[in-house]
């Protein structure tokens, strides 16, 4: 039983490691969380870093590109990622 706990637990780090490996990587997972697994037709060409100022030099900000009209995260929305350690976490900032 014990040995199950620590494989389960193994697993869910590693899957938290490899989905905040990257700052498109990030989105993507944070995208799903947010509407709850549905499918989002995404794909990592389609995240590009934007300029924007911002007195954080570790923030980095990122739009998403696309031409579906049903995604509200698209296009104009503006994604924050910032960096802790060798991992990406990005959150919705909201129209740019």
């Amino acid at each position: 039983m014990k040995k199950k706990i620590t494989v389960i637990i193994t697993i869910l780090i590693l899957a938290f490691i490899i989905s905040h490996i990257s700052p498109s990587i990030a989105i993507r997972t944070r995208l799903i969380t947010l509407f709850n697994g549905s499918a989002i037709e995404l794909v990592f060409s389609d995240i590009h870093e934007i300029n924007q100022k911002d007195t954080s030099a570790e923030k980095k900000f990122f739009i998403i590109k696309e031409d579906v009209k049903h995604n509200s995260f698209a296009n104009d929305y503006v994604w924050g990622v910032t960096k802790k350690g060798f991992l990406y976490f990005a959150y919705p900032i909201g129209k740019g």
